[in-house]
């Protein structure tokens, strides 16, 4: 018997709910617990770790590129996995491994040790178990497929709010280690058995449709959803130029989007903020991410998701020009609440704009087939900025090069005009 969820829109085929709220909900659930992985947390062990073993800021930040980059390795196969077979079991081995390698950390006797299961903690975060939950999301929904997203990122927000209050905490309770063992615990009570319980790969699995349309509507009101949705194969997508502006602009938000992430607490401390404000100011970021990702999926049922992703990236250079300036905490929570809401914009875009532009049959081979490029240029900026601090004792100047690099994006976007229509199937 299938679960239900009270409160959502139901399917038009019966009066249960729509079965792709319950994935959108296990979707949430397991982005929450990768945060644990992700470049905010890792921000608030910097300090901890660079008293106890003498590491510099460049040095930290390379395990998260090694993570990135090791996370582009496996993602063209792992999406072709997902297309195949679902996201089922791909989200709950990724879930087991991430908690594993948590718990490793807290045994961390030198740095090939951190690097060895952080890396792998980090590339199965943002490779398997991202592609996962975002492929899954995008392919139970058409028409509201932005909101479906900015919902289910609530959850990555959520973590972000959250995860480095509780890390703040255990490392004043009991260190660092302590930190990577309740992390632990968390990521396999939170990831497994709800993917191995209730994810699926499609509505029409189940004979349901997208967005909960009944089938003997599809040819009168739901028809234009259907007819909208774009059928692109990989090697289709690859000749148009959207692919590749697309590609361009979602890169660059990865450079600049992971440096940020890592690097603005320890800059907010160099500002004079002490470490429980910067704390605050991260987990105010990400929960107005949370409001700003729902807000753009609604904007973009509006706008369309191509002018919706241009400002949204035009908006973040904007956040970043904000934080230079930031020089005490008021200035520092305005700016963690306008970042937040253009940044959690950014990152629904992001995640929904190549199912928009060319559907969801081939969704997981081209989310993971232009993964290898996204996450390098993910893994190179948080280690340029953590080198530009070094040399130069700030992060001003890079951070100002990265606003340019944000400004350029949402230029590649606005030129990303959407192919006319998806070719005929290749035999």
């Amino acid at each position: 018997m299938l679960p239900t969820v009270r409160g959502l829109p139901a399917s038009q085929d019966n009066e249960r709910p729509f079965y792709g709220w319950v994935i959108v909900s296990v979707a949430a659930v397991v982005s929450f617990s990768q945060i644990s992985f992700f470049n905010p947390v890792l921000g608030v062990f910097i300090q901890p770790l660079s008293d106890e073993f003498g590491w510099n800021r460049a040095t930290i930040s390379a395990a998260a590129a090694i993570g990135s980059l090791g996370g582009a390795v496996f993602s063209p196969l792992v999406g072709r996995v997902i297309d195949q077979q679902g996201p089922r079991l791909v989200v709950a081995a990724g879930g087991a491994l991430m908690g594993v390698c948590l718990l490793a950390l807290v045994l961390t006797p030198g740095l090939w040790w951190f690097y060895l299961f952080y890396g792998i903690g980090r590339a199965t975060a943002v490779g398997p178990t991202s592609l996962g939950t975002t492929v899954a999301t995008s392919n139970w929904f058409v028409k509201n497929r932005g909101l479906a997203l900015g919902i289910m990122l609530l959850g990555n927000r959520t973590g972000m709010a959250l995860l480095p209050f509780g890390v703040q905490i255990m490392l004043l309770i009991g260190g660092w280690r302590t930190a990577f063992l309740a992390l632990g615990v968390l990521v396999l009570s939170l990831s497994v058995l709800p993917s191995l319980r209730y994810l699926r790969r499609r509505p029409e699995d189940m004979g349901l449709r997208p967005d909960g349309l009944a089938s003997d509507i599809a040819q009168t009101r739901g028809a234009e959803a259907s007819q909208a949705e774009q059928h692109w194969t990989l090697s289709q997508a690859v000749r148009t130029p959207a692919f590749w502006l697309i590609t361009f602009a979602t890169s660059q938000m990865f450079f600049v989007g992971g440096s940020v992430n890592l690097h603005q607490m320890p800059h907010l401390i160099d500002q004079g903020l002490s470490s429980t404000v910067a704390v605050g100011v991260i987990s105010t970021f990400a929960v107005s991410g949370g409001v700003g990702g729902v807000l753009g999926g609604l904007a973009q049922r509006r706008f369309g998701i191509r002018w919706t992703f241009s400002a949204s990236l035009a908006g973040a250079s904007l956040g970043l020009v904000l934080l230079i300036q930031v020089d005490s905490p008021a200035l520092a929570y305005v700016y963690g609440v306008y970042y937040g809401l253009v940044f959690g914009s950014v990152v629904t875009m992001m995640q929904g704009v190549y199912a928009e532009y060319f559907g969801r049959e081939s969704l997981g081979s081209i989310r993971g087939a232009v993964a290898p490029v996204q996450m390098t240029f993910n893994a190179i900026g948080p280690v340029l900025a953590g080198l530009a601090f070094d040399v130069t004792g700030s992060y001003v100047r890079i951070f100002w090069a990265y606003a340019a690099v944000l400004l350029l994006a949402a230029v590649w976007m606005a030129f990303a005009r959407p192919p006319r229509s998806s070719p005929a199937a290749s035999p």
